[in-house]
C-alpha cells in the first residue's frame, strides 16, 4: 500500500496539471514542445497491476510523449527506468522522453541505471534553484496586476522544493497567496500540488509544521480529502467513506508518533474505533497543535 505522503504527492501532481493550460516544463529549460496536452498517468501493466507515473504530456506537434517525475528522496534508479519503459510500450512509435525533478540533491545529473539497464532521462535540480529569486519576481507580477503564465504556476508549484533560506513551511505560507487570483480550480490545484510536494520533500519531524500552515489556509483543511476524491474519481482509491475514515486514522497516528515519538495504546484502540471524519479531523488538529503527548492524549480520550 502507498505511503500517506505519497499519494498526497500523486493525488497533488495530478490535480495540479489537470488544471494548467498546456503545462509544458519549458520552463525548467527541458526542451519539451511548446505546446502539450495532457494525458493519463496511469499506465495499465496487467490486469491487477499499473503503472502511475507523476505527470504525462504528449507534445500536440509532433506527437512525442513525456513522462514527468518528482524524486523526494534518495534515487530509485529500477523504478525510473520500469516507469520509463511502462510508457514507451503504452505509446508504441512514439519519441518518448522522462523528465526527473529532483526535490532535495543538488549534485550534478545522475547516470540512471538498474542492473544493465540505463535511462538517459532529463533533469532538473529543483533543489539548485534560487527560490528566493523566483518567489520576489513572482510577487512583482502579481503586485503589478500581470496574469501568471503557465511557466508562472508551474514554477509556483515547485516552488517549495527550490533553495530558500527559511523554512518549507514558511515557503509555503508565503508562496499559496500568490495563487489567489488564479480561477478556483487552478489556485486548488496549485496549492494541493505545492502542500503534496513539500510534505513530501520534508522530513518526518518537520510535517507537523507543515500541517499547521496548510490548515490555515481557505483550501488548506479539505486540500487532501478533494485530492482523494480526484483519485476515486478514476477508479484509483477505495470506498469514499471507508478510505477517508482509514486516512484520517492514519494520519492521527502519524502526526503523533512523529510529534510524540509513541501512541499509548488507549489512544491508538480510541482512533482505530472511531468513524466520524468530523471527530477525526478535530483529533489530527489537536495532535498538531498540543504542546505535549499528555495534551493531544487528552484531547482524544476526553470523547469517551
Amino acid at each position: 500500500m502507498p505511503k500517506p505522503h505519497r499519494e498526497r504527492k500523486d493525488h497533488g501532481l495530478r490535480y495540479l496539471f489537470d488544471e494548467v493550460p498546456n503545462p509544458s516544463p519549458r520552463v525548467f529549460g527541458v526542451p519539451c514542445p511548446e505546446r502539450v496536452e495532457v494525458l493519463s498517468p496511469v499506465i495499465p501493466l496487467l490486469e491487477t497491476k499499473a503503472v502511475v507515473v507523476d505527470g504525462l504530456l504528449r507534445g500536440v506537434d509532433d506527437g512525442s510523449i513525456w513522462s514527468l517525475e518528482f524524486e523526494m528522496g534518495s534515487p530509485d534508479h529500477c523504478r525510473l527506468i520500469e516507469h520509463h519503459t511502462a510508457v514507451a510500450r503504452a505509446y508504441p512509435g512514439a519519441q518518448v522522453e522522462t523528465v526527473v525533478f529532483w526535490g532535495r540533491d543538488r549534485s550534478g545529473p545522475h547516470v540512471l541505471r538498474c542492473g544493465r539497464a540505463s535511462l538517459e532521462a532529463h533533469q532538473v535540480f529543483l533543489a539548485a534553484m534560487d527560490g528566493d529569486g523566483e518567489l520576489r519576481r513572482l510577487r512583482r507580477v502579481v503586485a503589478e496586476g500581470r496574469a501568471l503564465t503557465s511557466g508562472d504556476i508551474l514554477l509556483l508549484a515547485t516552488l517549495p522544493l527550490m533553495h530558500h533560506g527559511q523554512a518549507t513551511w514558511n515557503v509555503v505560507e508565503a508562496a499559496a497567496p500568490l495563487a489567489a487570483g488564479l480561477p478556483p480550480n487552478l489556485e486548488r490545484g496549485v496549492v494541493s500540488a505545492m502542500g503534496a510536494l513539500a510534505y513530501s520533500a520534508l522530513k518526518p519531524e518537520e510535517r507537523p509544521f507543515l500541517l499547521e500552515v496548510l490548515g490555515r489556509m481557505p483550501v488548506g483543511e479539505e486540500l487532501f480529502e478533494d485530492l482523494r476524491a480526484q483519485g476515486e474519481a478514476r477508479g484509483e482509491a477505495r470506498g469514499r467513506h471507508e478510505g477517508e475514515i482509514t486516512d484520517r486514522r492514519e494520519a492521527v497516528l502519524e502526526v503523533f508518533i512523529l510529534r510524540f515519538h509513541a501512541v499509548p495504546d488507549a489512544v491508538r484502540r480510541e482512533v482505530e474505533a472511531a468513524d466520524r471524519l468530523d471527530v477525526l479531523r478535530a483529533w489530527h488538529q489537536a495532535v498538531v497543535l498540543a504542546p505535549d503527548a499528555q495534551a493531544a492524549a487528552d484531547a482524544i480520550l476526553a470523547r469517551r
